[in-house]
């Protein structure tokens, strides 16, 4: 039975032109082999799955090749083959994240002072450099600076910051660029053609716009889907259910209800995914996304950078149209704060998320809270009323005791009436009201603004007239109850 390759290795590009994605660092380098000016030391670096390895291989190759084609190498001569099937032992990769210490660039160091045996360049292609270590670095530097001619250093790092300066002043550095989702659909669809695979063009462009930028990662999911699929065309649908990805239709419609301020309907659509064996961290990481495209097209008015087919991506920026700024930033932070607590010590996820959605419904950001100041100010002539002006410092110390408490404090604001010593709260929902006006938040509160204050003020909590006159917003038991 012959051996089994996986995709992303079956189909690593052989030669700079069919690189994807990497055009201006693959121009370059064939330019170089074409006028021999290979240079000692290249240094790649970017995301994974952008081609770093297989460019350096490559190279590697090029550099070597009895017969180059115009800087690429022509894989049939011996030494091409001999590289390409990992039997000439003049490229030589290194791992450095199991290779890192002193001793281990030593041992290179020794190495390098011997010529190639089979080939005219001997090849290091170190990766994961970031990971040597300090004293591994500094050993490193002049034999990196002025090696022997025969010697070609290729390091690749995902982490460049992690590089120290004496190391990258050393090399000629290239950055790898994330693959566009159409450049990676263009290749996947090559390989499904290869492959006599039938797949939906929209299943391609799922998969691509899944990848993040990385080839080698659409590869992957693209080969999950192969030996999933029973020789069946892989469709859309099929893709979703096997990634977890989210109908887009589903996501811009409950999108649409928290603008709207309806958690009814925004629960209703949960409930719809969450009995469809729907993962609630996938769930929080999508919704996040689609803030995230909301906020851009929300800026742009273009589909540019939205990374959704064209179809999908206009009706984000319909859905953008009247969509306040603040809220959306108020939105983001309150999904990425539920996804960090979800993996840390959430019990019960659907519960957490529930909450996370009525809250995203009734948070009325910064235009709410300038409505209720300037009503405030309007009712309150009496020069003894006062905002209180350290208001984001007290939810900040109450949040030390209490996250949920002071979450829900937060999009509020508290008039201070110095006559008769009271101090108002106004919040922007009744579910929160419900929440603040128990015995020990209020205690809490009040403890807290006795310490700011140096006062004594009796605490309570109001609803926001603009608040007031939504109805539906009350409470969510009013809400689950009603559904």
């Amino acid at each position: 039975m012959p051996e089994y390759k996986s995709l992303y290795r079956k189909w690593r590009p052989k030669t700079f032109t069919d690189v994807y994605g990497q055009e201006h660092i693959t121009k370059v380098l064939q330019n170089q082999v074409a006028t021999g000016k290979v240079s000692h030391a290249y240094l790649f670096t970017g995301s994974r799955g952008t081609g770093k390895t297989t460019c350096a291989k490559i190279l590697a190759k090029a550099a070597n090749c009895e017969n180059p084609e115009g800087g690429n190498p022509c894989n049939r001569c011996e030494t091409c083959l001999g590289i390409e099937g990992g039997r000439i032992i003049d490229v030589i990769e290194m791992d450095a994240a199991s290779n890192n210490g002193v001793d281990n660039i030593r041992e290179m160091r020794e190495e390098v002072a011997y010529t190639p045996g089979e080939s005219s360049k001997k090849v290091y292609i170190i990766d994961e450099v970031h990971m040597l270590s300090t004293g591994a670095f500094n050993a490193f530097l002049k034999t990196l600076e002025e090696p022997p001619p025969h010697i070609i250093f290729i390091l690749a790092t995902t982490e460049i910051n992690k590089l120290p300066a004496t190391i990258m002043s050393r090399c000629q550095r290239h950055d790898f660029r994330r693959i566009p989702p159409e450049t990676i659909a263009k290749r996947l669809n090559y390989v499904c053609g290869e492959e006599k695979i039938e797949i939906e063009p929209k299943a391609v462009d799922l998969i691509a716009r899944l990848s993040g930028g990385a080839l080698r990662d659409a590869l992957s999911i693209l080969e999950v889907c192969i030996a999933d699929s029973e020789n069946k065309t892989i469709t859309f649908e099929y893709v979703s259910t096997l990634t977890g990805h989210f109908d887009t239709e589903k996501m811009v419609g409950l999108c649409f209800h928290i603008k709207n301020g309806d958690a009814k309907s925004a629960l209703r659509i949960f409930w719809e995914l969450y009995d469809n064996s729907m993962d609630c961290n996938n769930f929080c990481a999508s919704l996040l996304e689609m803030f995230r495209n909301i906020q851009v097209a929300r800026l742009t008015r273009d589909t540019a950078h939205i990374n959704l087919d064209i179809g999908d991506a206009e009706r984000i920026v319909a859905l953008s149209e009247g969509f306040d700024g603040e809220k959306l930033v108020g939105c983001s932070a309150a999904v990425g704060e539920v996804i960090v607590n979800l993996g840390r010590y959430t019990v019960n996820k659907r519960v957490a998320v529930e909450l996370m959605i009525v809250e995203l419904c009734y948070m009325g950001g910064g235009a709410v809270l300038a409505q209720a100041k300037a009503d405030k100010t309007d009712k309150t002539e009496d020069s003894s009323q006062h905002n209180f002006d350290r208001y984001a410092d007290l939810v900040e110390e109450i949040g030390k005791e209490n996250k949920m408490l002071a979450a829900n404090l937060k999009t509020g604001n508290c008039i201070i009436d110095e006559g008769a010593k009271k101090a108002v709260i106004y919040t922007d929902s009744g579910f929160k009201c419900s929440i603040l006006n128990e015995e020990k938040n209020l205690f809490s509160i009040q403890s807290n603004l006795d310490k700011f204050t140096g006062g004594k003020y009796a605490v309570s909590i109001e609803l926001h007239n603009s608040a007031q006159n939504k109805p539906a917003q009350n409470s969510i038991d009013d809400i689950i109850g009603s559904v």
